[in-house]
Formats: C-alpha cells, structure tokens, sequence
C-alpha cells in the first residue's frame, strides 16, 4: 500500500537537498570563522608535537644503536670474565706488564671459586 501524498511531504520535508544543505553550511562556517581556525591551529600544534616526538623516539633509538655498536667495537675480541680473579687476570693480560707488580701474590688473594680470600 502506499502513503497518503501529505505523509510523503511530511517525510521529505524532514530531509534536506543539497542546496540547502550548502547553504546551511557555508552560514556556520561564516559564523563560527573562528571556532574553526581555532580548531584547524590546535590539530596543526598537535601534528607537531606528534612529529617532535616521533622524531625524538628515532633519535634515542638511534643513539642507543650507536652505543650499542660502540660497545661491541669497545669490547671486541675480549671475553667476559665469570669471577673477579679472571677479570683483573684478562686486564693485567690487555695492559704493559709492570716489574713492580707481584702477580703470583695477586692471584693468591683470591680462593678456587675466584672470590677474595680472607684465610690463609
């Protein structure tokens, strides 16, 4: 069945054509010129910002890969020492030799599981 011609009317009424619909919307942009700009600088300031901090994370990243490739130079071709005793043993090993060092009596100051002796 169909509608009765003044309930079509009513429900067309309701929806807008696009000429109204322009016209409407250019009156609120005149009207509301500057709730806009505002709105268009405060999504400008914000895509900065954005920007400043993604720029900020690459560059921390950045600098911990160039730490990290530092620190893999630094350390090449020296292996990681399991107690202290090895460790200052690999040290004096990388360093000039000293006469002046007894290094049997500096072995002696640490025990079997390479930590300080305190008996004798």
């Amino acid at each position: 069945e169909s509608m009765p011609q003044d309930m079509i009317d009513d429900v067309e009424s309701i929806f807008r054509d696009p000429t109204e619909i322009a016209q409407k919307e250019a009156i609120f942009n005149k009207i509301n010129k500057d709730y806009i700009e505002l709105q268009a600088q405060k999504d400008k300031i914000r895509v900065s910002n954005e920007e400043a901090e993604n720029q900020d994370e690459r560059d921390l990243v950045e600098q911990a890969q160039g730490h990290e490739r530092y620190r893999k130079r630094k350390n090449r071709g020296r292996e990681t020492a399991e107690t202290t005793e090895e460790a200052l043993l690999q040290a004096v090993a990388n360093r000039k030799i000293s006469r002046k060092i007894n290094y049997d009596a500096m072995s002696a100051i640490f025990d079997d599981a390479g930590s300080f002796s305190t008996t004798d």
